[in-house]
């Protein structure tokens, strides 16, 4: 018990690390300092060693230099945007604007890092209710519900440092399969993907999995988008 109380220090800065302060490695720990200049996208921190986060957290000071040498001229995304340097080939994933990087240090990655991309629509519902005579909610018979969806692409990268990333594209859940916004968010995948240069697959909630760039939304009806409403005038697309 009293090894439990004993002072740490950081391995990494050499610091004394706080309570509750500890972020714990493979065969040593680190402060929490140390830790905020770890990749967003690094998430396997427990199970990596020492001499791998030194390294990660060298990549990580060589990443401000590309950073300011990085000049988007595309951003496609709302909350968290993704920023495309078409001449250097690179991209930055971030909610915050350039000039603010600063302190996020957001990594740069090569858009030929990107080995799979895909496009996951998860559906969440609400049961609708009636009152009965004495003023409770009652289930309709068969049950009602109204449903809601969330947009995320997914990417797998070849990186030393981390394999995957996801970036939500909405900020509220998105009401109604084919309404307005679903729609836009669908169209704003495809954007995204076709400017990365890569060919995406869509995961509906429930297992439906559609490949492909520009059949992304479309059923097996003809050019119908997965909400019923007509793209392109209604005239099919074929990808």
């Amino acid at each position: 018990i009293m090894g439990l109380f004993d002072k740490k220090f950081c391995d990494i800065c050499g610091e004394k690390i706080g309570m509750l302060g500890n972020r714990k490695l493979e065969d040593g720990n680190m402060c929490k300092d140390c830790a905020k200049k770890l990749s967003p996208f690094c998430d396997d921190r427990r199970h990596s060693t020492l001499d791998q986060i030194k390294a990660h957290l060298q990549y990580r000071e060589e990443n401000k230099a590309v950073l300011r040498a990085f000049s988007p001229t595309l951003t496609l995304g709302e909350d968290k945007k993704i920023y495309i340097d078409q001449m250097k080939g690179n991209f930055v994933v971030s909610r915050l604007k350039p000039g603010s990087w600063d302190e996020e240090n957001p990594d740069v990655m090569p858009i030929a890092s990107i080995t799979s991309c895909g496009l996951d629509i998860d559906e969440d519902r609400d049961e609708i209710y009636m009152k009965n005579g004495q003023g409770q909610n009652v289930s309709y018979n068969p049950p009602r519900y109204n449903f809601y969806y969330n947009f995320k692409l997914k990417f797998l990268v070849s990186n030393p440092y981390f394999d995957d990333f996801e970036v939500r594209l909405n900020n509220f859940r998105v009401e109604g399969m084919g309404s307005m916004e679903y729609n836009r968010y669908q169209k704003m995948a495809m954007d995204i993907m076709n400017a990365l240069g890569v060919n995406g697959a869509v995961n509906m909630a429930g297992g439906m999995g559609m490949q492909g760039g520009m059949n992304m939304g479309m059923n097996n009806m003809g050019g119908m988008p997965m909400g019923g409403m007509p793209m392109n005038g209604g005239m099919p697309m074929n990808g």
